[in-house]
């Protein structure tokens, strides 16, 4: 049993709308970081950004791969609902991404790096949670695995985001620790990294 998207047209480009608009998002941030990082921003990001990069787009890959190849862990239930469930995810983890973005505002950039008056920003979500950008990544990860509609294709994506967001967050918190000291670990101990509360 194939995505639902594949036999609908309305959903189909639901779908397509969904991944462009994600994807000019993450265009503009990228643009906005070459622009940071060639005004002399000190880099610290340990290859942690290609990483990223990399894992992300293998678990995409397979995800999309497996859904198709596998059928027998397709999601049979509630499809329909999963679906747009799927598409609110997609826009959900969009907004929480700019959200987190704006409010880190000149301090964000999509490699680790580190400016001379950096400091530890607790507006927003950051009052609860170290990595929202992050959270909403994942949310919208969630969102593109689910609209596969193959359990076997969102484990494999959500497991090579987890692999290259886990590495990513170990070298961003090591360049912050050693930039801002015990302001960044006294923020730590009062914060989670991902889900407030839990993780």
């Amino acid at each position: 049993m194939q995505p639902l998207f594949t036999h609908n047209p309305l959903l189909l480009n639901v779908w397509l709308a969904g991944l462009l608009i994600w994807r000019a998002v993450e265009t503009v941030v990228d643009i906005r970081t070459f622009k940071r990082l060639r005004a002399g921003v000190q880099r610290r990001d340990r290859g942690s950004h290609m990483v990223l990069v990399c894992l992300v787009v293998i678990g995409i890959i397979l995800g999309m791969l497996l859904a198709f190849k596998v059928p027998v862990t397709a999601i049979t239930a509630a499809r329909i609902p999963l679906f747009w469930l799927s598409i609110l995810l997609i826009y959900a983890g969009i907004a929480l991404r700019l959200y987190a973005i704006t409010m880190l505002g000149a301090f964000f950039t999509t490699a680790v790096a580190i400016t001379p008056e950096q400091t530890v920003v607790e507006k927003g979500p950051y009052r609860l949670i170290r990595h929202p950008s992050y959270t909403g990544f994942l949310i919208t990860l969630l969102g593109f695995g689910l609209s596969l509609a193959n359990w076997l294709s969102l484990l494999v994506l959500m497991a090579c985001a987890l692999a290259g967001l886990s590495y990513r967050i170990h070298v961003e918190e090591h360049a912050l620790q050693e930039h801002l000291g015990p302001r960044y670990q006294e923020y730590m101990q009062r914060t989670k990294r991902l889900i407030p509360f839990v993780l």
